[in-house]
């Protein structure tokens, strides 16, 4: 991501370090005082060797014990090489970890690399160690031999964490970065390589990057207040699969979760995912949230899922800019509730690409009002069955739903589907173009069908369906429709009441191809040209 692009996007996230601690070169390997870091206190001087042979576990205890003695700002500096350690560092407040060049490497179960906390001493809200910077190095978990649960780094309870062109390896069943009840910290540039099943977990709930609040069974120390995380950033990251392990199951989000608790201002920016197991981008009880830029291909489910794990109703929620290729068994973008949870609000996608989605829709929102649909690019959607439906929009119990805009091809299925109570929904200036379904399906009652451009649908271009009331349809323009004398450019399902076509070019449907089948019950048609 380009500099001034990076800036406007951290916002306010640089909090302690920054712009130019968070954007600049890597620091200098030079012992000594200045800079943001203060005092700096290498891991050579306390007699580690860096060869990737000697336990260097007491080398990196001692100097974190001399980074703690400072008393401010401090550094500890690790130098290229490869280092052995059998214990994690606990770092406190006003830390710069810089590790460019090194390897830090686990070399036993016994927890992560890198936290800010201990498993003991409570800590409520944002008051634990903060101000904490971790730059560079590649941070090798081993999960393959070590294979218990662990993060490789954990911050809770603090304001103001920064990871920074990091490399994560081999993470046993857990996440690369856990950010528990965490505010304003920034993930930047960050490369989550390989995720090993460890004890059994499943992949597919393990993000890399876990955006969670402070619970019993959640986080491994007290206070289990239920802090959410505000003021996040991840961007310029990459998540893939490791040479020998699996890719994690997204690379950010939550599977967890607290009734009632929102994580807020979360933005992910310009990241890519080159595989999950699961999700791309897990938003999970988020609100004002962003997830924009992004290149997510290759998901085994969702690209961008909006949902909660508790039941709480996401809000302020833009998807926007994405590019997302080769989806597997669910969709590309999905905004969904699960049984008895509550609304979404004020959810938008819009400007994504959306490209080869094999499952239920390519762009799939349920219950959520306030939804906005638009210039969106979808095209090649697949069927999991060959009797299945994969439609390039669907819309289900979101009432007034806005879809206009949008440009939708080679669809297996219906191009723009709106049913399930989604009353009032307006479908506009869309362009949808051969589909195996129907163009648009609407089946809700009071929604305008209008402006749009539909060629190359079967059997009907626009369906109103049998539980409409009061459509519009007006000042489409039909192309080719496929299915002869079955097929219409309208068709007016029987139960559906006072439909008015009003306006619709429908000279292009074919050559035995019916203008309009009508079975509904007070149909208005007038200056409609067939």
């Amino acid at each position: 991501m380009e500099r001034r692009s990076l800036m406007l996007a951290m916002g306010g996230f640089v909090g302690a370090w920054g712009g130019g601690a968070v954007l600049g070169a890597e620091p200098a390997a030079a012992a000594g005082t200045g800079g943001t870091g203060g005092t700096v206190v290498s891991v050579l001087d306390h007699g580690a060797k860096g060869d990737g042979t000697a336990d260097d576990t007491a080398a990196f205890k001692s100097a974190l014990a001399a980074v703690k003695g400072v008393g401010g700002p401090a550094t500890l500096l690790i130098p290229p090489g490869t280092y052995l350690t059998g214990a994690g560092l606990v770092v406190g407040s006003g830390t710069t970890v810089s590790a460019y060049g090194a390897r830090i490497v686990r070399t036993g179960d016994n927890g992560g690399l890198l936290k800010n906390f201990d498993s003991v001493t409570p800590v409520y809200g944002y008051e634990g160690a903060g101000s904490i910077a971790v730059l560079g190095g590649t941070w090798d978990m081993r999960g393959g031999v070590f294979s218990a649960q662990s993060d490789a780094m954990g911050f809770a309870h603090c304001e103001g964490v920064l990871v920074k062109d990091c490399t994560f390896v081999d993470t046993p069943s857990a996440h690369a970065v856990e950010l528990n009840a965490v505010r304003n910290a920034a993930v930047v540039n960050c490369v989550f390589d390989g995720h090993h099943p460890g004890d059994g977990a499943s992949l597919t709930t393990k993000e890399a990057v876990q955006i969670t609040c402070a619970t019993q069974g959640n986080l491994p120390a007290p206070a289990y207040d239920a802090t959410p995380c505000e003021d996040i950033l991840i961007t310029g990251c990459t998540l893939r699969p490791g040479t020998t392990t699996g890719p994690f199951g997204a690379l950010c989000g939550d599977h967890w979760g607290a009734k009632g608790v929102f994580h807020k201002r979360i933005r992910v920016i310009g990241n890519t995912v080159e595989k999950s197991g699961a999700y791309g981008v897990r938003a999970a009880d988020w609100q004002d949230s962003v997830i924009a830029d992004n290149t997510i291909t290759s998901t085994a489910s969702h690209a961008v899922y909006l949902n909660s794990p508790q039941g709480n109703g996401l809000s302020g929620i833009t998807v926007s800019g994405n590019t997302i290729r080769n989806i597997e068994g669910s969709g590309g973008i999905s905004v969904t509730v699960p049984s008895g949870g509550a609304r979404h609000r004020s959810v938008t996608v819009t400007g994504n690409t959306i490209e080869s989605v094999k499952g239920e829709a390519g762009i799939y929102a349920t219950q959520t009002d306030g939804l906005t649909i638009s210039r969106n690019t979808v095209t090649t959607t697949l069927r999991t069955s060959p009797t299945g439906n994969c439609q390039a929009i669907h819309v289900q119990s979101s009432p007034n739903a806005i879809v206009v805009g949008n440009n939708l091809s080679d669809v297996q299925g219906d191009g723009i589907g709106v049913d399930s109570a989604a009353t009032g929904t307006l479908v506009a200036d869309n362009t949808v173009l051969t589909t195996t379904g129907y163009g648009i399906s609407s089946g809700v009652g009071g929604a305008t069908l209008r402006g749009n451009r539909i060629t190359g649908a079967t059997a009907y271009a626009v369906r109103v369906g049998g539980n409409a009331a009061g459509t519009f349809v007006q000042g489409n323009t039909v192309g080719a429709v496929n299915g002869g004398a079955s097929a219409a450019a309208i068709g007016v399902m029987a139960g559906s009441t006072d439909t008015w076509l009003v306006g619709n070019d429908l000279t292009g449907r074919g050559a035995g191809v019916a203008a309009v089948a009508d079975s509904g019950a007070g149909t208005t048609s007038v200056q409609n040209v067939v």
